[in-house]
């Protein structure tokens, strides 16, 4: 994984906690499982573009945010 995915689990998690989402609320509303959730935010899954996409619309964020 390059850079920006060793970031991406990090922003997740603090994305969901910030909010009070449990990853099975995280999950449900990006279309995911719970466990893919769990395994993106312990680094041991990448996030795909179409994946990022759907972060970025859930969570109200830019792309450069996701990543600073």
């Amino acid at each position: 994984m390059g850079e920006n995915s060793n970031r991406a689990h990090i922003n997740l998690k603090k994305l969901r906690t910030d909010r009070g989402w449990a990853q099975w609320e995280t999950a449900e509303k990006l279309g995911v499982s719970r466990e893919y959730i769990s395994a993106v935010e312990n680094g041991k899954r990448g996030i795909s573009m179409s994946m990022m996409k759907a972060i970025i619309q859930v969570f109200g964020v830019k792309y450069e945010d996701f990543y600073t």
